[in-house]
């Protein structure tokens, strides 16, 4: 993808992606067999990556391990409780956005406080973002990676390139 001034855009291949919901019931018991965040909007780096999409919810992603294996793995930890693994590799795409405006393209597409003090490295939040559900994960303070349903990838990638090419990203004293 064309790079700006002021942030770097990529699109992440190969992520395997699964999703994971318990009973609610069953979240403090499926949290501790598995080491999910059990705070919401928070993530764990391991691999695979555990991010908290709600209560009972949760989004593991991994660059090493197929989806196969991760849902292997949560078979055997949660073999107990009625639950459900759902390989989401092919359903949704991945984009990193890093650098010194990056927070500034993140403000101008959502309600989000996408300020450092209020958006931190380790937090998560899914949102509506120019049109489309968005989850954002702050990696570390100039580095997010993006999830979007595949039918609307590309419309979110034209849509961070072209806010990329509002003036405010390019002036240091707008950025956040």
């Amino acid at each position: 993808m064309p790079e700006h001034p002021g942030f770097e855009l990529d699109q992440v291949d190969g992520r395997s992606m699964v999703r994971l919901r318990v009973r609610p019931k069953a979240a403090e018991a499926a949290g501790e067999a598995l080491q999910l965040p059990q705070r919401p909007l928070q993530w764990r780096a391991e691999d695979p990556a555990t991010y908290s999409l709600g209560p009972d919810q949760w989004l593991l992603t991994s660059d090493t391990k197929a989806a196969g294996d991760i849902i292997g793995q949560i078979d055997r930890a949660l073999a107990d409780q009625l639950y459900a693994a759902t390989d989401m590799s092919s359903s949704y795409v991945c984009f990193a956005l890093r650098g010194p405006a990056a927070r500034t393209v993140l403000a101008m597409g959502c309600g989000i406080d996408m300020h450092a003090r209020a958006f931190k490295p380790g937090q998560c939040v899914q949102t509506n973002f120019a049109n489309v559900l968005l989850f954002i994960v702050c990696v570390e303070d100039d580095r997010f990676d993006l999830y979007v349903d595949r039918s609307q990838a590309r419309y979110l990638g034209d849509w961070l390139l072209k806010a990329g090419e509002d003036p405010i990203t390019h002036d240091s004293k707008y950025r956040l």
